[in-house]
């Protein structure tokens, strides 16, 4: 590789300092040709990761199981019942008219009594009469004139007095609480079973997992030497 990179740094220096002489025909001394050399190529293993780790949660089932429980099947509670009010018919006095205070009289007593009275006092008058055949003027007396009225009068005044009258009763028959409505309560206890039943002896849990990442090997192509072209010394014959 040295020997190709001197060649091509001199060869470039030589190119220029025989031109000249190839142009003028004159005899070459040495001779070169150009050379390449391709580039190199080497492959490679290298390891790539095809998939990243991971972690992952898996869910782990719940495990059940029985057990007996005592359960409440029915609360304690009170009963309650009425019990009527007894009733009898009893007598009973009953007033009927309250003792009063009245006031009595007895009226007066008349009598009718007849009397004489005057109507019309005794009186003269003079006045023409036929007597015998001849006609006189007499004087004539006119008798007083009675008449008998009837007048009442009082003989007994009459009296006025107060009297107590007592109250009046009576029997009345009436139907009266003996004993009133009460409630009556029973108690009742609570009822108890026993049951069998399903629980959780573990409840579901969620464990993780870590998923390795994944690798592989692939192969790969390298340069391992780049390509270059330089001049070749050459022997042709006769000429150089």
């Amino acid at each position: 590789m040295k020997r190709l990179v001197a060649l091509l740094t001199a060869g470039s220096s030589l190119l220029f300092a025989i031109s000249p002489t190839m142009a003028g025909g004159a005899r070459a001394v040495s001779c070169y040709q150009p050379v390449h050399e391709p580039a190199e190529y080497a492959s490679v293993a290298e390891t790539v990761m095809v998939r990243p780790a991971e972690t992952i949660y898996e869910t782990v089932p719940p495990v059940y199981g029985y057990e007996k429980r005592r359960v409440l099947v029915e609360p304690e509670r009170i009963e309650r019942s009425i019990v009527p009010a007894r009733y009898e018919t009893v007598a009973r006095q009953v007033l009927l008219r309250p003792a009063r205070t009245v006031h009595r009289s007895s009226p007066p007593v008349y009598r009718k009594v007849a009397e004489t009275v005057l109507v019309h006092p005794a009186t003269e008058r003079w006045e023409w009469r036929v007597i015998n055949g001849h006609r006189v003027y007499c004087r004539v007396v006119v008798p007083a004139r009675y008449a008998t009225q009837y007048r009442k009068v009082i003989v007994d005044p009459g009296e006025s007095w107060t009297e107590t009258i007592p109250a009046e009763y009576g029997v009345e028959h009436v139907r009266v609480e003996v004993e009133p409505a009460r409630t009556r309560e029973h108690l009742i206890p609570a009822r108890y079973d026993t049951i069998r039943e399903t629980v959780v002896l573990e409840p579901a849990r969620s464990v993780a997992r870590t998923i390795p990442a994944e690798y592989d090997t692939v192969h790969r192509r390298v340069k391992v030497r780049e390509g270059r072209s330089g001049w070749q010394q050459v022997h042709l014959g006769r000429s150089c």
